[in-house]
């Protein structure tokens, strides 16, 4: 019974990663959807931000380069966005639920004011990558530490609308007025059809 139950636990924890880095299957339809936690310990959907435009963008606490480029980046682009800021929902989705906890990722962030941390479950991770066609990967580290891992994943910074609908991908080290440029565009009313 326990070599069964070994056997499953390990299914499980090479399954997730392996339909999470199926993610960017481009034939799979793009969904903003998600349930997750964020970094005051709330439960927390897709909905929760219904009405602003989402800054979206994943990765983990200990990434060494693109993650802190991709955070100063956002950063950057609230900073310039001013008061239209209050229109517009960062998130910043760790794959690294194991070492990122709300606490952590609270006291992460806390250089990078104005963008909210997501975590949850390993299920909760994955099902939200999927969902917004991220994909990630856990990388042992070379010495065999099992707490030195890696994570590979994906970089770009997703815009969505105000209903979570997919609108731009941006690369990470987009330059923050070029993210600005884009957003405003966004937060503009659509002309009504008929009318100049």
């Amino acid at each position: 019974m326990r070599g069964l139950i070994l056997a499953l636990m390990t299914l499980a924890v090479t399954l997730i990663p392996a339909l999470a880095a199926r993610a960017d299957d481009p034939d799979r339809a793009f969904s903003g959807r998600f349930l997750l936690v964020d970094m005051n310990g709330r439960t927390v959907s897709d909905e929760t931000y219904a009405g602003k435009v989402r800054l979206v963008s994943f990765g983990y606490t200990y990434c060494p380069d693109i993650c802190p480029t991709t955070l100063n980046t956002l950063s950057a682009a609230l900073d310039q966005l001013g008061a239209d800021k209050d229109k517009v929902a960062t998130l910043f989705i760790s794959i690294d639920p194991e070492r990122d906890t709300p606490a952590h990722l609270k006291e992460y962030l806390a250089s990078f004011p104005g963008i909210t941390g997501l975590s949850g479950t390993p299920e909760q991770v994955a099902a939200a990558a999927r969902n917004l066609k991220a994909r990630y990967q856990k990388q042992p580290a070379e010495n065999g530490d099992p707490a030195a891992y890696s994570m590979d994943h994906s970089s770009s910074i997703l815009i969505l609308d105000r209903a979570g609908n997919f609108l731009a991908r941006m690369p990470h080290a987009s330059a923050p007025d070029r993210l600005v440029e884009r957003v405003r565009g966004y937060l503009q009313p659509k002309a009504i059809e008929g009318r100049p």
